[in-house]
Protein backbone atom coordinates (compact mmCIF):
# COMPACT_ATOMS: atom_id res chain seq x y z
CA UNK A 1 0.00 0.00 0.00
CA UNK A 2 2.82 2.14 0.90
CA UNK A 3 4.42 1.74 -2.54
CA UNK A 4 1.14 2.80 -4.33
CA UNK A 5 0.81 6.29 -2.57
CA UNK A 6 4.55 6.84 -2.97
CA UNK A 7 4.17 6.25 -7.07
CA UNK A 8 0.57 8.25 -6.40
CA UNK A 9 2.66 11.22 -4.95
CA UNK A 10 5.38 11.45 -7.30
CA UNK A 11 2.78 11.56 -10.35
CA UNK A 12 0.84 14.03 -8.58
CA UNK A 13 3.82 16.06 -8.01
CA UNK A 14 4.89 15.26 -11.71
CA UNK A 15 1.69 16.51 -13.09
CA UNK A 16 1.48 19.91 -10.50
CA UNK A 17 4.91 20.88 -11.72
CA UNK A 18 3.92 20.70 -15.92
CA UNK A 19 0.57 22.61 -14.53
CA UNK A 20 2.43 25.33 -13.04
CA UNK A 21 4.64 25.60 -15.63
CA UNK A 22 1.88 25.81 -18.63
CA UNK A 23 -0.32 27.93 -16.31
CA UNK A 24 2.89 30.67 -15.96
CA UNK A 25 4.10 30.57 -19.41
CA UNK A 26 0.36 31.15 -20.22
CA UNK A 27 -0.02 34.42 -17.75
CA UNK A 28 3.44 35.88 -18.06
CA UNK A 29 2.31 35.78 -22.06
CA UNK A 30 5.08 33.83 -23.35
CA UNK A 31 2.43 32.84 -26.03
CA UNK A 32 1.51 36.02 -26.35
CA UNK A 33 5.18 37.59 -27.60
CA UNK A 34 5.78 34.17 -29.96
CA UNK A 35 2.80 35.45 -31.43
CA UNK A 36 4.05 38.77 -31.83
CA UNK A 37 7.72 37.84 -32.99
CA UNK A 38 5.79 36.15 -36.04
CA UNK A 39 3.78 39.15 -36.32
CA UNK A 40 6.80 41.11 -36.39
CA UNK A 41 8.53 39.35 -39.12
CA UNK A 42 5.38 39.25 -41.39
CA UNK A 43 5.30 43.04 -41.01
CA UNK A 44 8.95 43.27 -41.98
CA UNK A 45 8.67 40.86 -44.81
CA UNK A 46 5.31 42.73 -46.39
CA UNK A 47 7.61 45.96 -45.97
CA UNK A 48 10.30 44.44 -48.11
CA UNK A 49 7.90 43.08 -50.38
CA UNK A 50 6.44 47.05 -51.25
CA UNK A 51 10.15 48.39 -51.17
CA UNK A 52 11.07 45.69 -53.80
CA UNK A 53 7.85 46.24 -55.74
CA UNK A 54 8.60 50.33 -55.28
CA UNK A 55 12.81 49.51 -56.45
CA UNK A 56 11.07 47.80 -59.75
CA UNK A 57 13.06 44.65 -58.83
CA UNK A 58 11.12 41.32 -60.20
CA UNK A 59 9.28 39.82 -56.86
CA UNK A 60 8.21 36.65 -56.43
CA UNK A 61 5.59 35.74 -53.48
CA UNK A 62 7.64 32.79 -52.29
CA UNK A 63 10.96 34.71 -51.64
CA UNK A 64 8.60 36.69 -49.08
CA UNK A 65 6.64 33.92 -47.23
CA UNK A 66 8.39 32.13 -44.24
CA UNK A 67 8.38 28.57 -44.44
CA UNK A 68 6.26 27.31 -41.48
CA UNK A 69 6.45 23.56 -41.43
CA UNK A 70 8.86 22.20 -38.88
CA UNK A 71 10.50 18.76 -39.40
CA UNK A 72 10.01 16.82 -36.18
CA UNK A 73 11.42 13.88 -37.33
CA UNK A 74 14.40 12.22 -35.19
CA UNK A 75 15.67 8.84 -34.48
CA UNK A 76 12.65 7.96 -31.91
CA UNK A 77 9.86 8.97 -34.15
CA UNK A 78 10.99 7.05 -37.04
CA UNK A 79 11.24 3.82 -34.48
CA UNK A 80 7.75 5.20 -33.42
CA UNK A 81 6.02 5.21 -36.78
CA UNK A 82 7.99 1.57 -37.70
CA UNK A 83 6.38 -0.05 -34.59
CA UNK A 84 3.25 1.31 -34.97
CA UNK A 85 3.28 0.20 -38.75
CA UNK A 86 3.88 -3.30 -37.64
CA UNK A 87 1.68 -3.26 -34.70
CA UNK A 88 -1.12 -1.87 -37.50
CA UNK A 89 -0.64 -5.23 -39.54
CA UNK A 90 -0.36 -7.62 -36.47
CA UNK A 91 -3.97 -6.11 -35.67
CA UNK A 92 -5.13 -6.21 -38.70
CA UNK A 93 -3.89 -10.06 -39.82
CA UNK A 94 -5.55 -10.71 -36.55
CA UNK A 95 -9.10 -9.00 -36.75
CA UNK A 96 -9.33 -10.55 -40.83
CA UNK A 97 -8.74 -13.80 -39.14
CA UNK A 98 -11.81 -13.66 -36.41
CA UNK A 99 -14.00 -12.00 -38.71
CA UNK A 100 -13.28 -14.51 -41.70
CA UNK A 101 -13.15 -17.71 -39.23
CA UNK A 102 -16.92 -16.05 -37.73
CA UNK A 103 -17.73 -15.83 -40.99
CA UNK A 104 -16.54 -19.23 -42.32
CA UNK A 105 -19.23 -20.21 -39.15
CA UNK A 106 -22.11 -18.43 -40.45
CA UNK A 107 -21.63 -19.52 -43.92
CA UNK A 108 -21.86 -23.18 -43.34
Amino acid sequence: MEKRYKVFRWLFLFFFVIFLTLYFSGVTGYYEYQNYQKMTMTEEQIKQFEQDVKDGKEVDVKDYLKNQTKDYQNGFTKVGVKVSTGISKVVKMGVMKVFGTISSFVTS
